[in-house]
């Protein structure tokens, strides 16, 4: 919840003006009601005292006042009233969870607001607290809006530098555009330097937009100020985790820990660096941590899904998503993983239904429709999956992001494997040199490609020189650890007719393929190998045209 961050006019305003305020006159008839209405403004507390002040005000301006003493009047009406507004809004505000009254509560200060705005229009903290009362669910989202630009307004008008860039970094807080917030963002830090939320939520913003070195440079400044702020060292965790920049990353995930021991999140930071570094193992035993600690802590019971699921450990997986769905049903999230599970024990048709679901309230989600590609592909339903694809690439043009260059590079290896396994080979190479044009190091576009140039019965799509040339490449950036990335490169070499160095890579790859269960493929294109043949090899799946049906368990694969 937002806390409250306009002060409260102090009493020593009314008390000076107490000081000079002149004596009654018969042409003043409100005089009377304005001095009680001041002289109880000094002590007031209650709602009942201060809707007692507003009264008094109210009553003196109709009775009548001279210009200086209406002007004042109006002044500690407004203040009145906001300050009436402000108090009821604390059991919003001011505590976890707010009050179940609170739709009532704002209803009543947004009635006291409106009428403050009449008496002092230019009083800044009503503005604000409008805009976070209207910021609230069910509230008005356009007159939030008006609220907090015309808050920003008065307040740079007057020069209230720390006041302003509280009220930006609110304005940031409402908004859903990413430039937007970042401008109010990097006012907030102009205008206040020492604001740490105007630096934190900076930082953020350049994590979302993968700027990973500014956010860095602005989280180090502000855990300089704020040593012991885990929601800063955690942030620049992850951002130095985005960079790769893992040992020191781990360095902070260990101070998040230090400070915030009951809390999931250092734990759930340095799994997911552990992850990164290939260390299972200690990312496993961090998430075990962090649920022990919160058993309801529906990002680590995630992400120890998603580990499981990659070592082979369903049940355990399975259950996990299982608890994450009883906590919260529609989370997508979640439905994507059960999606993943289903598809590992071939339940395509579960794992279509899933996604189906997911894209039935974002059906333009590209994350989404490439893994209903990826499920179509296992269902034996390429062309499907093709169609899927080219709609996806087709819909996102040149002018790309990194994030998006990533994307489209995916999108374009799925087409190519799925034309691959329709026999489509001078096709399917289109799509990878394309995605490699995308991102050059992408050891599967290299492989496949590479396999394909050396193992296509398309006498004018081989190509052994270019075969050996992307498996080598692909070799490297896997050090020669890969058994099928091994076989594709002896492919190239028989294709080339260099039998003694197809053998060589060939009975490695049949080697390191025995530690991994790949079976009898590698074994098969050795003996062939050996007997100075190359490998062929074209699919061409016949479409599964059962049709698909609207719930899991009356889907047909």
């Amino acid at each position: 919840m937002f806390r409250s961050i306009a002060p409260l006019l102090t009493l020593s305003v009314f008390a000076a003006a107490l000081a000079v305020a002149s004596p009654a006159r018969a042409d003043n008839e409100g005089q009377a009601d304005l001095d009680k209405a001041a002289e109880l403004k000094l002590s007031a507390e209650t709602h009942a005292e201060l809707e007692k002040v507003v009264e008094l005000a109210e009553s003196a301006l109709k009775k009548g006042l001279d210009k200086d003493q209406t002007a004042f009047a109006k002044e500690m009406l407004a203040a009145t009233l906001f300050q009436n507004a402000n108090r009821r809004t604390e059991s919003i505000f001011g505590q976890s969870p707010p009050s179940s009254q609170w739709p009532r509560l704002r209803q009543i200060a947004l009635r006291d607001l409106e009428k403050a705005k009449i008496h002092d229009p230019k009083l800044p903290d009503i503005y604000l607290l409008e805009a976070k009362l209207q910021a609230l669910p069910a509230g008005d989202e356009k007159a939030a809006q008006a609220a907090i630009d015309q808050a920003v307004k008065l307040l740079t008008a007057a020069d209230q530098v720390k006041q302003l860039s509280k009220a930006l970094v609110l304005r940031a807080a409402m908004s859903d555009d990413k430039d937007k917030q970042l401008a109010d963002f990097d006012a907030a830090v102009k205008a206040d330097p020492e604001n740490s939320d105007a630096w934190q939520g900076r930082a953020l913003i350049y994590l979302e937009r993968g700027e990973s070195e500014k956010a860095i440079a602005d989280l180090e400044k502000l855990v300089e100020k704020e040593a012991n702020n885990p929601a800063a060292i955690g942030a620049l965790a992850e951002a130095l985790t985005n960079m790769k920049k893992y040992d020191e990353a781990l360095k902070y995930c260990g101070k998040v820990i230090e400070l915030a021991p009951r809390s999931t999140l250092g734990y759930s930071l340095r799994a997911r660096v552990h992850i990164l570094k290939d260390d299972l193992k200690a990312g496993l035993s961090d998430l075990n941590e962090a649920v022990k600690i919160n058993p309801n802590d529906l990002p680590s019971l995630l992400m120890r899904s998603r580990l499981n699921a990659a070592e082979g450990k369903h049940d355990e997986a399975r259950a996990d998503i299982e608890k994450v769905l009883r906590l919260a049903p529609d989370l997508p999230q979640a439905i994507l993983m059960r999606s993943v599970l289903a598809a590992q024990k071939d339940k395509y048709g579960e794992a279509i239904a899933d996604v189906q679901i997911l894209l039935q309230t974002d059906p333009t989600n590209v994350e989404y429709r490439l893994q209903l590609a990826t499920y179509m592909v296992g269902d034996k339903r390429p062309r499907k999956a093709i169609d899927v694809l080219t709609s996806i690439i087709e819909g996102m043009g040149d002018k790309l992001d990194d994030e998006q260059k990533e994307t489209k590079s995916d999108a374009l290896r799925a087409r190519g494997d799925a034309l691959l396994s329709v026999g489509k080979h001078a096709d399917a190479i289109k799509d990878y040199d394309e995605a490699l044009k995308l991102d050059p190091e992408n050891t599967g576009v290299l492989n496949n490609l590479a396999w394909v140039l050396a193992t296509s019965p398309d006498d004018g799509v081989r190509n052994a020189e270019r075969s050996i040339e992307l498996g080598t490449k692909a070799c490297e950036l896997t050090k020669f650890e890969k058994p099928h990335i091994l076989s594709t490169l002896a492919s190239g070499y028989a294709e080339k007719g260099d039998w003694e160095t197809a053998v060589k890579w060939s009975n490695k790859a049949v080697e390191l393929g025995g530690k991994e269960d790949v079976g009898d493929q590698l074994k098969k294109e050795l003996e062939s190998y050996k007997e100075k043949k190359p490998w062929r090899e074209k699919q061409e799946i016949e479409e599964n045209t059962k049709p698909l049906g609207a719930k899991p368990n009356e889907l047909e694969t």
